[in-house]
């Protein structure tokens, strides 16, 4: 007589194989509760059958979802839909906010690929209408008395859900227009974190800069000279003169991409008609 389908019974070896599941991770499921082996034999040996494979399947199912070993026992053991349907809408919401981040991961690339390129020349000067952005910015932190200022700025940074922000940022230094105009070229107004991740609804800590008119610079310097910035802006400065333009505002200066040796800035000093 033919065993019924139900009954027939597979190694751990064979169940490994066709699930793809290591049998290292099969012993750990069986160990902790998560799923027995329901048959063993003489020798010990895990048997598993198919109603089993369902589970395992449901089990490699929600771990491909990072639900933990703990939840997944949760689930296992509760008689309703109700958590698991509550499991998935919340895995649907972190798929919107991964695709979200994704989108701006794939613009972020692109923009910093064309902002590199523009290294290949630091002789060039432009006028360029600059990108919307978000900062957060600090009083300089050379030029503060305040010691815990780092502090400060890492509580801001904690009180808000600022991970995707933080991986889309650069570190900023501002020099007024005051000192800007006078040759005063590393007296820092503020320092701060630039992104171009939207940060919405919290103006006590992030302020956005619109889009505005700027001479623009890509510099190269050393790690050990930023004297060498003073030539940089007062080049800057007499091309923004020769077309008959006046510095309107502060100046940004963007630490795009540092390396051991060199860092890559890009000057931004905002212009208007004289």
């Amino acid at each position: 007589m033919k065993e019924s389908a139900l009954n027939l019974n597979f190694t751990i070896g064979e169940v490994s194989k066709i699930l793809d599941i290591p049998i290292d991770t099969l012993r750990y499921y069986d160990k902790i509760g998560l799923l027995h082996s329901r048959n063993r034999d003489a020798n010990k040996y895990r048997y598993y059958d198919l109603e089993q494979f369902d589970s395992l399947i449901t089990i490699r199912m929600l771990r491909a979802m990072d639900v933990s070993i703990e939840r997944i026992q949760a689930l296992l053991q509760d008689n309703s839909l109700n958590a698991i349907r509550r499991l998935l809408s919340d895995k649907r919401q972190d798929i919107d906010r991964q695709r979200t981040y994704l989108k701006h991961l794939s613009h972020k690339l692109d923009v910093l690929d064309a902002q590199l390129q523009r290294f290949d020349n630091t002789e060039v000067i432009e006028l360029v209408l600059s990108h919307p952005c978000w900062v957060l910015l600090t009083d300089s932190i050379m030029e503060s008395a305040d010691h815990g200022l780092g502090g400060k700025v890492q509580q801001q940074v904690r009180r808000i859900n600022a991970r995707e922000w933080l991986a889309f940022c650069h570190t900023i230094s501002i020099v007024s227009q005051e000192h800007l105009i006078a040759g005063r070229y590393h007296n820092y107004l503020y320092n701060g974190i630039l992104s171009t991740f939207p940060m919405e609804g919290d103006s006590s800590v992030f302020q956005k800069l619109e889009p505005r008119y700027c001479a623009r610079k890509c510099v190269v310097i050393g790690r050990d000279d930023y004297a060498k910035m003073d030539d940089h802006y007062d080049q800057m400065k007499a091309f923004i003169r020769k077309r008959g333009l006046k510095i309107a505002d502060h100046s940004l200066e963007v630490n795009l991409y540092n390396q051991y040796d060199n860092h890559y800035i890009e000057i931004y000093i905002p212009v208007e008609e004289r």
